[in-house]
């Protein structure tokens, strides 16, 4: 079994958190294979979340520093000691076989960097929306995605959806594209996995449900950007990440003017 960290980034904490909050601690220690487990979060969280989760088999690490989703995530990956890390967002969960399965593959495609579960999106009450980064395989088959499970540039341009939390990532791959851009907002997946492709790297999709993900919660980073954001500022984003996926480093991005040109 290949050594693996889930990371949960987290930067808000109460009562209703800690309800699927410890769902999803739970979907890591009922594992077949249980990987270690780190969670990430804000200093001014930092009570409630040793109060709670200091007995329990759990690396805290407090990050004082910039408390976005990716700084959280980057910083995460900087202090863990595993080859292999996994991003768990507090809302969501792995299916009980996941890690059994995903070191499978792990040790049978040893080249690939990253390997996506197929995600099943479910709303608040858990009745299921769609599935997602299973277009990999479904696309496959009228010959669209070259070879068979592995995520190319040409499949990523036609089906942007794709999602990184819950996927097993090579700790010295991400690091060596610089982690998760800070500048990039919406497209974020899409830009890092275009980036990792135009850097050389392998992706693959297990071909197995193996996370689910509450695409609907009130407050969540990418309902925010739905809510917030129109049809021309998501655009923006989503050509702004394109062209950023070829530089390594955060750029300044200039949104004075989100509106796309006619």
């Amino acid at each position: 079994m290949k050594d693996i960290t889930v990371i949960i980034p987290i930067h808000e904490y109460n009562e209703n958190i800690k309800t699927i909050l410890d769902l999803a601690i739970n979907s890591v220690e009922t594992q077949e294979n249980k990987p270690k487990l780190m969670m990430v979060y804000s200093n001014k969280i930092e009570k409630e979340i040793t109060e709670n989760y200091s007995d329990k088999e759990i690396i805290l690490l407090k990050n004082e520093n910039k408390t976005d989703f990716q700084s959280q995530v980057n910083y995460a990956v900087e202090n863990i000691d595993t080859e292999y890390f996994s991003i768990l967002e507090y809302d969501d969960e792995y299916s009980t076989t996941f890690f059994k399965i995903a070191n499978k593959y792990i040790n049978e495609l040893d080249k690939v960097d990253i390997f996506l579960p197929i995600m099943i999106e479910v709303n608040n009450e858990n009745q299921v929306i769609k599935l997602t980064n299973e277009s990999v395989w479904s696309k496959q088959f009228v010959g669209e995605n070259g070879d068979m499970g592995h995520l190319n540039a040409t499949a990523l341009n036609n089906y942007t959806d794709f999602k990184i939390s819950g996927g097993v990532i090579k700790k010295d791959s991400f690091i060596a594209v610089n982690g998760l851009k800070s500048n990039i907002k919406l497209a974020i997946n899409y830009e890092f996995l275009l980036r990792m492709l135009n850097n050389g790297y392998s992706i693959f999709t297990i071909p197995k449900i193996g996370y689910k993900h509450i695409s609907t919660r009130e407050g969540s980073l990418f309902d925010v950007y739905g809510k917030t954001m129109n049809q021309d500022e998501k655009a923006f984003w989503f050509k702004t990440a394109k062209n950023e996926s070829n530089f390594i480093n955060d750029r300044v991005i200039d949104t004075s003017n989100l509106t796309e040109k006619k």
